[in-house]
C-alpha cells in the first residue's frame, strides 16, 4: 500500500481508498471529472479572490472617508493662520482601522492564491 495526491484536495491518501477521505472524490472518476473539477476549482477560487477585492475596496473607501476630513481640516486651519493637528482628528480612526482591515484582506489574498496554485499543482 502506497499514499498517492488526491487530484481534488492534494491530501495523501492510500492508493487502495475508494474515495478521499478529506474531500469524498471517488478515486474511479474519468478524464472529463477531473476537468470538471479543475473549472470547479478554478471558479471557487476566482470568486473568492473577487470577493476579497471588493472587501479591500470597501477598506480603502473607509480610509478615504477619514483622510478627505482631515485634509479638509488642515487646509482650513492652515488657511486662517491656526497651528494644525491632525492627529487628534476623528477622520484618524477611519484610517487606522481602513488600512488595517486592507493589510488583513491583502494578506489573505496571498494566502488564497498560494493554497490555489499548491491545489493547481498537486492535481497535475
Amino acid at each position: 500500500m502506497s499514499l498517492i495526491k488526491c487530484p481534488s484536495c492534494g491530501k495523501q491518501i492510500s492508493n487502495k481508498a475508494k474515495a478521499c477521505q478529506y474531500c469524498s472524490l471517488s478515486m474511479h472518476y474519468d478524464k472529463d471529472d477531473l476537468e470538471l473539477l479543475k473549472v470547479m476549482k478554478y471558479r471557487q477560487y476566482r470568486d473568492k479572490m473577487y470577493r476579497l477585492k471588493m472587501w479591500s475596496y470597501t477598506a480603502i473607501a473607509l480610509a478615504l472617508f477619514g483622510i478627505v476630513p482631515m485634509v479638509w481640516s488642515y487646509v482650513e486651519a492652515v488657511g486662517y493662520g491656526f497651528n494644525a493637528s491632525i492627529t487628534n482628528h476623528w477622520g484618524v480612526n477611519f484610517v487606522v482601522v481602513g488600512f488595517f482591515i486592507y493589510v488583513i484582506l491583502r494578506v489573505m489574498m496571498v494566502i488564497t492564491k498560494r493554497a490555489y496554485t499548491q491545489i493547481k499543482s498537486a492535481s497535475s
